[in-house]
Parts: C-alpha cells; structure tokens; sequence
C-alpha cells in the first residue's frame, strides 16, 4: 500500500514538473515571437526574402504555442486561450494598430488591424498581453483566414451551443470564467478549464478591462456589421449569453473551435 502511495506521488510529481516545464517553453516561446514581430516592423528587415523568413519563423511558433490547448465541451472543441496571432492562416502579417488614430485608419479603410488593450504590453494592473489580442472585424472576415489550420470561427450558434453544453453538463457560464484579473467584486471558478478572460473591448479608446469581455462571431456573407456575444455578470453576479452586432470601429477577443 505505502508502494503504491509512493509511486503515485512520483507521478503526480512528474506530471507537474512537465506542466510547469509546457508552461515555461510557452512563454520563452512568446518572448522570441515577440523578438521577431519587432524585427519584422523594424527598418533593419528591408529585404522581401528576409521578411519571408521571418514570417515562416513566426507561423512555426505560434504553431508551437497553441499546441494541444483546447478543452472538450460536449461536441465542441474550443482554444483555452484568446486568440493571439499575428499572422494570417496564410502567413500575410496582420497589421497592429498602435495609436487610437491607426486604429479608426484600418477601419476607415477596411483593413484588417488588431492591437493589445490601450496599445500597451502591460496595464497599472494586469500584463494585458496574457489576455489576447483585440481584433477589428476586418480581421475577423478576411479571405486569408484568421483561424489559424486546424481551426474555425465561432458563430452565434457555437457560442449558444457551448452554454447550452455547460448547462446540461450542471454547470453555468461562471464555470467557464477566469478566477482572476476580475474588478468589480465577482469571480469565476474557470471548473472548464476556458478561461475566459475579462479582457475588455477596443473602440475609438478601450475599456471593460477586469469587468467586461466580448467575442467576436463569425457571420457569412458578411453584413453591414458583425456580430458578437457579450459574458457579463450583471449586478448580482449572474450570467447571460446575450448577442450583439456592431460596426468596424469596434474590437473584440477571439474563440476558436477546432474543425
């Protein structure tokens, strides 16, 4: 008995030490996605050939970050994190808005553009880059695929589906929530292992952040305006799935569902 009690401690021991390692090899992973993105935008990468290079070497990364991430709801399976490339499925670079003028510009001009909350690495308060990328709809419906291989856009039946699932399985949308980065006195369990994110929204300025979270849902043929669904809890700490639809300026997180 104190055998098997020994060896089953090893084991767990084992498989925490692997966790922790995955988690490490992510974000050393990050950091040199990051290196190279920045080199990418830089002056110093003139050349097409060296900007090619550069771009398969990002496309294998984030290959690399998003393996194996994703959770079983019903028949459904979904990323466990936002949406945080920035590439194309093609390998075209999305371009990041970095200033509120940048931002209304790709919409002006139908472009595609996504940027991190307030266009910072890092808020007074969370590393916002954890949360994701924040993406116009332009991104969300160019013919270059933003879901990256092996992937799809949620539409608003998928996200009506996944709470219907949680349902059925006894749970709620709270189960699917984060139990951190929350400011306004309610917390998730995150008993799902989504981990869904209040990472706030992007229009003209940002806001929501620790309170708020929004997705975009895919919609063809593309409308007049998009749109998406809102988890919020209200002011006694329920949960809806409500859907929304609203125009270029604004700019959501991203699910995905594996095909």
């Amino acid at each position: 008995m104190m055998k098997s009690i020994i060896l089953m401690a090893c084991l767990l021991s084992v498989k925490l030490v692997y966790a922790q390692s995955k988690k490490e090899q992510i974000a050393n992973l990050s950091i040199r996605l990051d290196s190279m993105l920045s080199l990418y935008v830089s002056e110093r990468t003139a050349h097409e050939e060296e900007k090619l290079l550069l771009n398969a070497k990002i496309n294998t990364l984030e290959v690399q970050i998003r393996s194996n991430k994703s959770i079983q709801v019903g028949a459904q399976n979904w990323m466990v994190e936002n949406l945080n490339v920035s590439t194309f499925r093609n390998g075209d670079v999305i371009p990041q808005a970095q200033s509120d003028d940048e931002w209304q510009e790709a919409g002006f001009n139908k472009q595609a553009a996504w940027c991190y909350y307030n266009e910072r690495i890092e808020d007074s308060t969370v590393v916002v880059k954890s949360y994701g990328k924040l993406y116009n709809s332009y991104a969300l419906n160019d013919p270059r695929g933003l879901a990256p291989e092996g992937w799809r856009l949620p539409t608003e039946a998928d996200w009506k589906i996944l709470e219907e699932g949680l349902l059925n399985s006894g749970m709620n949308l709270t189960d699917a929530f984060s139990k951190e980065g929350w400011t306004n006195g309610f917390v998730g369990s995150n008993n799902t292992g989504l981990n869904f994110y209040p990472a706030g929204w992007r229009d003209v300025g940002c806001g929501g952040l620790g309170s708020q979270m929004s997705y975009w849902a895919y919609q063809d043929p593309i409308g007049e305006s998009t749109p998406y669904v809102s988890l919020d809890f209200d002011e006694v700490g329920s949960v809806a799935l409500v859907n929304q639809s609203t125009s270029w300026i604004m700019g959501f997180s991203v699910r995905c569902i594996r095909e």
